[in-house]
């Protein structure tokens, strides 16, 4: 079972960092804020991808 150890792991990650941004985009949704040249969608995935990559070990 260790073999799927880092495909279980992957999996949890690209499941949060789906959520999170989702969740993001409907607040910023909500707020009304929109980047410049209506380049919100690919902003928040940056931001989102950046932190990821912050955050491994």
């Amino acid at each position: 079972m260790s073999a799927f150890r880092p495909l279980w792991i992957a999996l949890r990650a690209a499941v949060l960092a789906t959520a999170v941004f989702w969740v993001a985009l409907f607040i910023i949704e909500k707020v009304g804020w929109q980047a410049p040249l209506g380049l919100t969608e690919q902003f928040v995935f940056f931001v989102v991808f950046f932190f990821g990559v912050l955050m491994v070990k």
